[in-house]
């Protein structure tokens, strides 16, 4: 078994290539993390200093601004983490509390800035959330801190308190905007870096037919003419062995016997051209996966292909299935598995992801569904510690 470290370079699909450590930096979670977090820490920080330095609404309220800040900050870095980012359910969790504490603190203290946390709270929910929804939470959140400057600022400046408002909504949809085209350029980088792998695999399969269809046509230009030419050779040496005498016959019959052993080398020679040999199935597959984005895979390769037709099907089958554990699975590991077992072909490809109860096949699975049965073989899928797609093609020639 092979584990294949597949590193993300979404600017270079379908190689690896040398990049300055800074530039994986600013381009990883670890730096919008970290720089988020600081934002929250500077904003929190900030807030209660200036909190310190008023007069207390009443009993306690710097005791509780300051916990909810704290609360806020402890929110955000739980939803950074592993464990909550592979299952969406816990990503929704964490963002719906850290509205609460967002909104606590709207209307809790009078500091406009305070705002910031709404910014870096709709840049996760961008992140997280389609952009029809984002776009109702958006406006949901601007409308909560309108209503909080009002609340606060109705006794004195009624227009100040909206002027600033809108400033800040502007500072919201402008994040919003911005994670939102980074967002799409992203999916659009490895949805490209998917076709040029699936594009290399594919090349990998014609360049592996193309040569079997050369041995293919070597073999029979050499059966029908050279096989041909020899055989009437050998037929006018037998005439010539029975109408010539003395020496000459002796000459004869030593071309006649070299000319049946060349026809047998021959045919010795056409006949391994025309054997067929093991398809690189396994080269194409890691052509395949090369620069798979955020999961590690591992082969587990037994078998041999030798049928073209059933490996371009099984390179389909792979790259469906690959695309629906980058999409639905939430992934880290994947084991695709091939192997012979009695008279099929088994491809397993398993993820360890989120499990789900029920499985509703997508034009995914439907695909793969259908590519396998038009070659007489079957698929079936289901969860256990993540998700499995097992296909099986007949052994074709036995």
């Amino acid at each position: 078994m092979r584990e294949l470290a597949l590193r993300r370079n979404l600017n270079s699909p379908g190689k690896i290539m040398e990049s300055h450590p800074m530039d994986s930096f600013w381009n990883s979670d670890r730096a919008q993390n970290l720089t988020g977090a600081a934002v929250l820490v500077i904003v929190s920080m900030l807030s209660v200093y200036l909190l310190g330095q008023s007069s207390e609404p009443w009993p306690g309220h710097m005791a509780l601004a300051t916990s909810l800040f704290g609360l806020n900050l402890a929110l955000f870095f739980l939803y950074t983490q592993p464990w909550v980012q592979r299952f969406r359910p816990r990503k929704l969790l964490m963002l719906s509390l850290e509205a609460v504490t967002i909104v606590s603190l709207y209307f809790l203290v009078n500091i406009s800035f305070i705002a910031i946390l709404g910014i870096v709270w709709i840049v996760q929910v961008a992140e997280t959330l389609p952009i029809r929804t984002t776009g109702w939470l958006l406006a949901g959140a601007v409308s909560v801190f309108t209503i909080s400057q009002t609340f606060h600022w109705q006794g004195t400046s009624l227009m100040l308190a909206l002027t600033g408002s809108v400033t800040l909504s502007l500072f919201h949809l402008f994040a919003v905007i911005a994670t939102h085209r980074a967002r799409r350029e992203q999916v659009l980088r490895e949805e490209t870096a998917a076709l040029n792998r699936e594009l290399l695999a594919t090349r990998e399969l014609l360049t592996e037919h193309s040569r079997q269809s050369e041995r293919l046509r070597i073999a029979r230009d050499l059966h029908d003419l050279l096989g041909h030419h020899l055989t009437a050779q050998i037929l006018q040496l037998e005439v010539a062995t029975h109408i010539t005498e003395g020496d000459g016959r002796q000459k004869v019959e030593q071309a006649l016997a070299l000319g049946k052993l060349l026809l047998s080398d021959l045919r010795t020679a056409v006949s391994e051209l025309r054997e067929d040999e093991p398809i690189k199935f396994e080269d194409a597959i890691e052509k395949l996966i090369s620069d798979l984005p955020g999961i590690q895979v591992q082969l587990d390769f037994e078998a041999q292909l030798e049928d073209i037709n059933q490996a371009e099907t099984l390179l389909r089958c792979t790259r469906e299935a690959l695309t629906n554990v980058l999409r639905h699975s939430n992934a880290s590991e994947c084991l695709i598995t091939f192997n012979q077992q009695d008279s099929d072909f088994q491809l397993r490809i398993s993820d360890n992801g989120v499990a789900r109860e029920k499985v509703e096949p997508g034009n995914g699975l439907k695909g793969i569904q259908e590519r396998v049965e038009e070659t007489g073989g079957k698929v079936s899928w289901y969860t256990k510690n993540g998700f499995t797609v097992d296909i099986r093609l007949p052994v074709t020639g036995d």
